[in-house]
């Protein structure tokens, strides 16, 4: 049996002798103290099992003993060399009471015969650091070079393809007995030396040129892999050695690492891509951010410089930002890891920002192309070609990405002509300057190489003259998207958001050219829109406009500007003056040239500000001139948008009849494209909105079901579009329906509850406003506080002006008023009433309610019979002259519980009896419950008048 202390043992990616008490790793020393190597042997040799403090101590002190503080500092020594040279993992463990314990996997290894035990002559670099985010990468190409043998990992500068080449020599070794030869070719420049350099490093001594035939006979003794790093300095020369060794030598396995593909017989690529980043504006929270491998690594380098480093919820969004900064790039991650403990997090984001971070210094010991972003850049710029060189410099222009098309537009010239320009983007892609943007076809420069590029641009004299030929080009492109028909040209393009940015920032710069920025502002703006990027498209619009001239003064450019940026104004800040102020600007415009479609947007946009107010009278002047301007121009969408806007408005004076008949032209002879487009610039959806208001109107006609069907199908539309303003409207009409059919089956709270959620997430002081009254009344309703109802309702009209948006304040009002008396306070219900100031001579569609329910409080607050009477007449006059049967129901009802009172009934008995006949549906909503009770049942005012809502 052999000697246990003549064995060799191997942990993680230690290596322990015990014959010649010798720990290394990577074919490196790891120096011990004597005690501390004692203690390691120990514990190696009773791996996973717990070993007590005295058997410790008797076997590495047995003559004198030890104190147990000298256990613990020979202990803490050792744990501190071991996790220096592998950081992160833990080897020792300690059990409270017992002792300690080995808690990593050990294997034997057997040592050579004839010789003591040394560390593999062929040696490999060290793993610096624990790899993060290559595992899936590590188990793929080893499977592949196992079964295809030739294997080259490409990949841009810094991204860690030497890291992983290192790594996967070290966990193939045992697989080869040891034989695996890393041969750094990175400084060799000429194809001639590859041969000879890898003789040197195989200790091949040859003394003839022709070096590869004594290559292969070497290779063929044993089963070896070969590491090449650095190929592409030299990459005709490794790519003839590669190709004629894997040829010849059919147990040889070779790994080589470069920025190009060698293209030669039996080679396979694996590209090694960026580590994986957090999305963009994720929210996310240090745990969540941390399950990334980019700001893995991040946080760990940090922790190499500052040992007390933890990342915070709040400072997670900064991390994503600077992976993100550096597209995932390991080398640049580990080189803002280093400037964190100076700077922080926040201030290292601001650094990359101003790309600062090209000449940071990274490790001493690393490759002269590895010290710094600049040098690794540098290396790879100095292999191209100058057509090459010319080319990535000028594609510095684009931000984000770009067609095949767009660069060989904005870069070919006379000097690099088009069909070259095409090779040279091909060929920098296949030597990783160039990164694959998504999977249709798209390129980009990472941030990191467009910095570079940069630089390199600035210093040709020829950025500003590519920044325009970048502009000039986006703005046809754009251009061209705005005159498709709806809305795809504008959303195709929205991938070119960052382009678009670049081309307006030089323009409008102090060495661009303004007139450009105009004309790119102009031809973006409906893209813009389309992209609800509203801020920034209102500041762009604002700056263009500064710049426009007399020549461009009432010209159709100056329109578009004006409307894109009446349009975010409006959207940014509400229903304004200054928002009303420039769309009318834009109408004016627009009649000068005689534009039937930004006539129809602009009189919509101001049509919708006056009936926000309400100015009734204003908002139907503006929709008859809607009608006007469509009236025989063919144009579908114009004429279903100026019928929407007469349906609306004749639906809110109470005039119902021409509103339906008007809400329905415009639902059913619509133009789909024109509908789509009207979305997507201004977020109105005439579709949603039509259905909407034939909702109420199915309800006021009488037609409870179809109401709640109509109500449904808006609902459902709106969803559909996803857009919150859109899908709020549609949830505000379905509350009435809901309240006015049945208040008390839950139905309404609940979609009262869902507005809410959507109001205040999107910040939509209207509907958040119209919410508040409605929790108002079921506040009281349930038998809540009133003081704390009324300050909710006060609150809502507060939210309500500050909107601009007075339609529903009288009802609101009123009908808090109302849930007031029936809640057995008449007499605060009457001053609430009084204090909305409420006009009963105006035409509303719900004027028939306000005087029912001022007659109501009236009889409540003994101002007599006569008076409620008259109040209640009036009531049932106005719903019968509007043709609203349910309105007229009401006051019915409210008339008969009233005259009931006083002895009398015959009349208006006979006036709820004919109009509740006329009813054909909704016998079951609450109205027609209650009308058939007041029709039927007792004469107890007190207990009718309860059961009303």
């Amino acid at each position: 049996m052999n000697d246990p202390r003549g064995r060799v043992l191997s942990f993680g990616p230690f290596e322990l002798s015990i014959r010649n008490r010798l720990l290394s790793k990577d074919a490196t020393v790891v120096p011990l103290g004597a005690r501390a190597m004692d203690l390691l042997i120990v514990l190696v040799e009773h791996a996973n099992r717990v070993v007590g403090r005295r058997t410790l101590i008797e076997r590495v002190w047995p003559k004198r003993g030890a104190e147990q503080v000298s256990l613990r500092v020979h202990i803490s020594a050792l744990r501190k060399a071991l996790d220096q040279n592998d950081p992160g993992r833990r080897y020792i463990a300690n059990v409270p009471g017992r002792g300690y314990s080995f808690i990593v996997p050990v294997t034997a290894l057997s040592p050579p015969a004839s010789e003591d035990y040394r560390p593999s002559k062929h040696r490999l670099p060290a793993r610096l650091m624990r790899m993060l985010g290559r595992s899936d990468a590590l188990a793929v190409i080893q499977m592949k070079l196992v079964e295809q043998k030739f294997v080259t990992i490409v990949g841009t500068g810094g991204i860690g393809k030497t890291t992983l080449a290192v790594a996967v020599a070290h966990e193939m070794s045992s697989a080869f007995d040891g034989h695996v030869h890393f041969v750094d070719l990175s400084t060799l420049g000429d194809a001639s030396l590859v041969a000879p350099a890898l003789a040197a490093a195989l200790g091949v001594s040859v003394r003839t040129n022709n070096v590869v035939p004594a290559l292969i006979d070497r290779l063929r003794e044993t089963p070896a892999l070969l590491i090449f790093d650095g190929c592409e300095p030299s990459i005709e020369g490794v790519s003839a050695v590669a190709e004629e060794l894997v040829r010849n030598v059919p147990t040889l396995h070779l790994l080589a690492t470069s920025r190009e593909a060698m293209r030669v017989e039996g080679e396979h690529v694996y590209e090694l891509g960026t580590l994986d980043c957090p999305p963009e504006d994720g929210g996310l929270s240090a745990r969540d951010a941390l399950q990334y491998p980019s700001v893995q690594l991040l946080v760990d380098r940090v922790r190499v410089v500052r040992n007390d480093f933890a990342l915070t919820d709040q400072e997670a969004p900064i991390a994503v930002r600077i992976c993100r900064r550096l597209d995932g790039i390991p080398l640049a991650i580990e080189l803002a890891a280093c400037r964190v403990d100076i700077f922080g997090l926040s201030g290292t984001a601001r650094l990359l920002d101003e790309r600062l971070n090209l000449s940071w210094p990274g490790r001493r010991t690393a490759p002269s192309r590895h010290q710094t972003l600049n040098a690794t850049l540098e290396w790879s710029f100095d292999l191209l070609g100058e057509a090459e060189k010319r080319v990535l410099s000028r594609l510095s222009v684009f931000a984000g990405g770009f067609t095949l098309e767009a660069a060989v537009a904005v870069v070919a010239d006379e000097i690099v002509e088009e069909a070259s320009a095409s090779d040279c983007v091909w060929e920098l892609r296949s030597k990783s300057m160039i990164a694959a943007q998504g999977q249709d076809g798209r390129l980009r420069l990472l941030d990191t190489t467009r910095g570079f590029a940069l630089q390199r641009s600035a210093e040709s004299g020829e950025q500003d003259l590519f920044c325009r030929r970048h502009a000039l080009y986006f703005t046809d492109l754009f251009r061209q998207g705005a005159a498709m028909d709806g809305s795809g040209g504008s959303k195709a393009l929205a991938i070119e958001i960052d382009n678009l940015r670049a081309g307006l920032n030089w323009a409008f710069s102090a060495t661009g050219d303004a007139k450009i920025g105009v004309e790119l502002a102009a031809a973006s703006a409906s893209a813009w829109m389309a992209m609800a990027l509203l801020t920034e498209c209102r500041d762009w619009m604002g700056k263009a406009i500064s710049h426009l001239d007399r020549m461009n003064s009432g010209t159709r450019q100056e329109m578009v500007l004006q409307a894109a940026f009446a349009s975010c104004v409006m959207f940014t800040g509400g229903m304004t003056d200054r928002s009303y102020t420039t769309w009318a600007m834009a109408l004016r415009l627009a009649e000068g040239l005689g534009d039937v479609d930004y006539q129809v947007d602009a009189l919509l946009v101001l049509w919708a500000h006056e009936l926000r107010v309400p100015n009734y009278p204003e908002a139907i002047r503006l929709a008859d001139r809607c009608g006007e301007v469509s009236q025989g121009t063919g144009h579908l969408g114009a004429v279903a948008t100026a019928n929407y806007m007469r349906g609306i408005t004749y639906y809110h004076t109470g005039r119902i009849v021409e509103a339906q008949g008007l809400l329905e032209l415009s639902l059913h002879r619509d133009d789909e494209a024109s509908r789509q487009l009207l979305i997507k610039r201004f977020g109105y959806d005439r579709k949603v909105d039509n259905l909407a208001g034939l909702a109420t109107l199915a309800w006021l006609r009488g037609s409870p079901d179809q109401a709640r069907r109509f109500s449904g199908m808006a609902v459902a539309e709106a969803r559909q579009s996803n857009r919150a303003v859109n899908l709020c409207g549609a949830l505000t009409f379905a509350c009435f329906i809901a309240y006015l059919t049945d208040p008390d089956d839950g139905e309404a709270v609940a979609l009262v509850g869902e507005l809410a959620g959507y109001a205040d997430k999107h910040a939509l002081h209207n509907y958040q406003g119209f919410c508040l009254g409605m929790q108002a009344f079921y506040k009281v309703r349930q038998g809540g506080e009133i003081g704390a109802a009324s300050a909710m309702l006060q609150a809502g009209l507060e939210k309500l002006s500050t909107a601009r948006y007075g339609i529903f304040d009288w009802f609101l009002q009123a009908e808090f008023a109302r849930c007031l008396a029936q809640a057995n306070r008449p007499r605060e219900g009457l001053e609430a009433f009084e204090r909305a100031k409420i006009d009963l001579d105006q035409s509303r569609w719900y004027g028939p309610e306000l005087h029912r329910i001022r007659g109501e409080l009236a009889l409540g607050n003994g101002e007599g019979l006569a008076v409620s009477r008259q109040y209640l007449l009036r009531a049932l006059e106005l719903a019968n002259r509007q043709a609203s049967l349910s309105w007229a129901l009401r006051a019915a009802t409210s008339l008969v519980v009233a005259e009931k009172s006083e002895g009398r009934r015959e009349p208006a008995w006979h006036a709820l009896q004919s109009t509740y006949a006329k009813f054909q549906e909704g016998l079951d909503t609450h109205d027609l419950r209650l009308a058939r009770h007041v029709l039927g049942g007792p004469s107890q005012r007190d207990g009718v008048v309860v059961s009303m809502r």
